[in-house]
């Protein structure tokens, strides 16, 4: 038996999403959204 699995079906990035992906700007533009979410959503959670 092998556990080795195959994803032949799985859709490959475009030139764009690897350039963004890539891109540190856009790193921590997205990393930033994403700490906000969470402050949000702790704050909301704790009355």
């Amino acid at each position: 038996m092998s556990n080795i699995r195959t994803f032949s079906d799985a859709r490959l990035p475009t030139d764009n999403e690897v350039r963004a992906r890539r891109n540190l700007l856009v790193q921590f533009w997205r990393f930033a959204v994403l700490n906000t979410k969470m402050i949000v959503m702790v704050t909301r959670g704790h009355h």
